[in-house]
């Protein structure tokens, strides 16, 4: 499992302190430790394509790489921004993007994610967007390879994380919940 806090050292470590996003499920412990920051270097946006906005307006004014967080059916909104000015072929405006992965072929969801999950590689290929699946084990190292690519190589990073990725002491507890017929006692800390 990824820790959250990990996560956020290493892009800070790598100069990507700005957040833009809409929180997602899938990326609950990322949202939650997110919302503790100040409102300077985190904003969440109405939808995908203004959270993909905010963060090219931050990239123009700064020049530091925002990170953009969204739920992966959310990716159909944020294309046009993402086309018509971050591309490499338009504006090439540096971009992380953390997608979580609802409908992943390797893990059971609910039916309206199935498509997307399925569809979700092939968008990105064919956008020509460089991505990865981020890996237990190795995702420090697939961060630190994307940021250090030369800028026409890699402008953007697709961080694409699948369900219940991230570790969080709520993780078992709403399905627990569920089981139990009960209201789920959320304690929303992450684990260390």
């Amino acid at each position: 499992m990824i820790k959250v806090s990990t996560l956020i050292n290493l892009l800070k470590k790598n100069k990507s302190t700005f957040y833009a996003g809409v929180p997602d499920s899938v990326l609950k412990e990322l949202s939650s430790s997110l919302q503790k920051m100040s409102k300077k270097n985190h904003i969440i946006a109405t939808n995908e394509g203004a959270a993909v906005s905010i963060g090219i307006g931050h990239y123009l004014s700064t020049k530091k790489i925002p990170v953009i967080y969204m739920q992966n059916s959310g990716l159909s909104n944020a294309l046009n921004p993402l086309i018509s000015i971050a591309h490499e072929k338009v504006y090439s405006v540096p971009l992380i993007l953390i997608i979580g992965w609802r409908g992943s072929p390797r893990v059971k969801d609910e039916p309206q994610h199935k498509k997307m999950g399925a569809i979700m590689i092939n968008i990105l290929d064919t956008l020509d967007i460089p991505h990865s699946v981020l890996s237990d084990n190795t995702y420090k190292e697939q961060i630190k390879n994307g940021l250090n690519k030369t800028f026409s190589e890699s402008l953007e990073l697709e961080g694409i994380n699948q369900k219940n990725r991230f570790i969080h002491s709520d993780a078992a507890e709403g399905m627990m919940a569920f089981m139990d017929k009960r209201q789920p006692d959320y304690k929303n800390t992450l684990d260390a």
